[in-house]
C-alpha cells in the first residue's frame, strides 16, 4: 500500500463500474493510477486522455517490490492493449471497447505512456451524473481483482451503504469462472468471502454479505456496509455545545446542516433504479420490497411520492 496519503481519485461512469473489464490486478493497477490523473470533468480529447506513469509511482502507490516493479510494468503496459470492456448500457446489448489505444514502456527512463481509447471517452469525462468517485488509495492494497472490483461496485452506492445485485450481474461485472455459475459453494469459498475478507482488512470498510434465495437457487446478493456519513460521523469528533461554539462556526454548521438536508435524498432516477431493483430481488425471494430498502431509500420513495 502507499506509504503516505493520496489524493488521487478515481472517478468512472457506473456503465463502466458494472461492465466486464478484462483486468488482472497488474491491468487493474496500472489503468486505474492513469484514470486517477485524467480531469473526468473537462471536454474529451486525444492530447487530454494520454498519461504518464512512472514505475517509481507504481511502487509507492500499491507497495510493490522494486526489484520486480519494471517487468510488472512491462507486462501491465503491454497487456492493457489487449483488453476490452463488456458494456451493457441500460441493459442494451452489450457492446464491446478497447481500453487503451496506445500504450508505450520506455525501460531506459522508467516510465509508460497510456493514450485511452476514444470510444471510452464518454465513460471518463464531462462525468456530471451517474458516476463513480473514489480515493484510489483505498484500493491500493487489494491483492485480488475480485475484491478490488466488489469495491467498486459498493462505492457506488457509498451514499446508502446497500448494494442488491443480481447474480447473474455479478458474475458479468466480477467475470467469474463459468464453473463458479453452476456451484453457488465455488464462488462463495474462492470469491466473495475473500474479497469480502480483503476488504475489510484492507480498507478497514465493515462489509456485510448475505445470499437472497428462491427456494434452494441463489438468485441474487446483498452487500451492506457503512455510509460515508456514518463513516464520518465515527472518524469526527462531536462539536462542542452551541452556546461554547463560535459564531463563525455556527455558520458554518447552518450551511452544512443545508446542504446535508439537500443530500438527505436520492435523485429522482437513483431513487427509480433503487425501487425497481428492490422489487426484483422481493419477487425472486417472495419477501415485501421493504427488505431490500434503505431509511434513505424510503425517505426518497416518499419524498417522489412513488409506489412501492
Amino acid at each position: 500500500m502507499a506509504t503516505k496519503e493520496h489524493k488521487q481519485q478515481v472517478s468512472i461512469a457506473n456503465d463502466l463500474i458494472k461492465s466486464a473489464q478484462g483486468l488482472n490486478i497488474g491491468e487493474k493497477r496500472l489503468l486505474m493510477l492513469a484514470v486517477s490523473k485524467l480531469d473526468s470533468k473537462i471536454k474529451p480529447s486525444i492530447q487530454g486522455a494520454a498519461v504518464s506513469i512512472s514505475v517509481a509511482e507504481m511502487v509507492e502507490m500499491f507497495g510493490l517490490n522494486s526489484d520486480k516493479a519494471y517487468q510488472e510494468a512491462k507486462k501491465a503496459a503491454e497487456g492493457i492493449m489487449k483488453r476490452q470492456i463488456r458494456i451493457k448500457p441500460n441493459n442494451a446489448d452489450s457492446e464491446l471497447i478497447q481500453w487503451v489505444g496506445k500504450s508505450k514502456y520506455n525501460k531506459g527512463e522508467g516510465w509508460i505512456l497510456v493514450e485511452f481509447y476514444y470510444g471510452l471517452f464518454p465513460y471518463l469525462f464531462e462525468l456530471k451524473s451517474h458516476f463513480t468517485s473514489y480515493r484510489l488509495s483505498r484500493a491500493s492494497g487489494l491483492q485480488s481483482v475480485y475484491s478490488w472490483r466488489l469495491f467498486e461496485l459498493l462505492m457506488q452506492f457509498k451514499k446508502t451503504g446497500l448494494l442488491n445485485i443480481l447474480i447473474d450481474d455479478f458474475h458479468h461485472s466480477l467475470e467469474t469462472p463459468k464453473t463458479y455459475h453452476a456451484d453457488f459453494s465455488l464462488l462463495k469459498a474462492r470469491v466473495i468471502e475473500p474479497a469480502v475478507k480483503e476488504i475489510r482488512e484492507k480498507d478497514g470498510l465493515a462489509v456485510e454479505w448475505e445470499a437472497i434465495k428462491a427456494g434452494r437457487k441463489v438468485k441474487a446478493l446483498k452487500f451492506t456496509f457503512p455510509t460515508e456519513q456514518q463513516l464520518s460521523l465515527d472518524t469526527h469528533p462531536k462539536a462542542l455545545n452551541s452556546a461554547n461554539t463560535p459564531r463563525t462556526e455556527q455558520g458554518a454548521k447552518t450551511k452544512k446542516g443545508a446542504k446535508q438536508e439537500i443530500e438527505a435524498f436520492l435523485s429522482l432516477s437513483e431513487t427509480k433504479s433503487r425501487l425497481q431493483s428492490a422489487k426484483e430481488l422481493a419477487r425472486l425471494a417472495k419477501v415485501p420490497a421493504e427488505t431490500y430498502l434503505t431509511e434513505k431509500d424510503r425517505a426518497s420513495i416518499a419524498h417522489y411520492e412513488l409506489t412501492i
